[in-house]
């Protein structure tokens, strides 16, 4: 963990470090109502993980899903909540068509980004990748 992540202790489980997700929504599935996509987004991640806050963002006139969630701490922890947010976007991925993604680790104002990604690709992007 780097100097200021943010830490939040969870009654039974200990220190959790704080993610966040961003992800573009650039439609939805016919059949699919666009205010359903967050609720099955929280409902999704919320199976494996405990999600504190959830929004719908307009970002650069791009709408956008907005998860705050924690993962039990541990080597992995970067690369766990990279395959919650993976398996996140493959499941929406049947009723949404979406973007890009951002995976950003705490705290408040200071979240940095930790992974990138795009739905339907396999790739990973690392900041400092080139």
């Amino acid at each position: 963990m780097g100097a200021g992540d943010r830490l939040v202790t969870v009654p039974g489980a200990g220190l959790m470090p704080s993610y966040r997700v961003a992800v573009d929504v650039h439609g939805v599935a016919p059949g699919t109502a666009p205010e359903s996509l967050l609720p099955r987004a929280v409902e999704l991640l919320g199976r494996g993980h405990l999600v504190e806050d959830s929004s719908v963002e307009m970002t650069r006139g791009q709408p956008q899903i907005h998860l705050r969630f924690l993962v039990p701490g541990g080597a992995a922890t970067d690369d766990e909540a990279e395959g919650a947010v993976r398996e996140l976007v493959d499941a929406l991925e049947p009723v949404a068509v979406l973007g890009r993604w951002w995976l950003r680790r705490g705290p408040g104002r200071h979240w940095r980004t930790v992974r990138t990604g795009h739905g339907g690709e396999g790739g990973t992007r690392h900041p400092g990748d080139r």
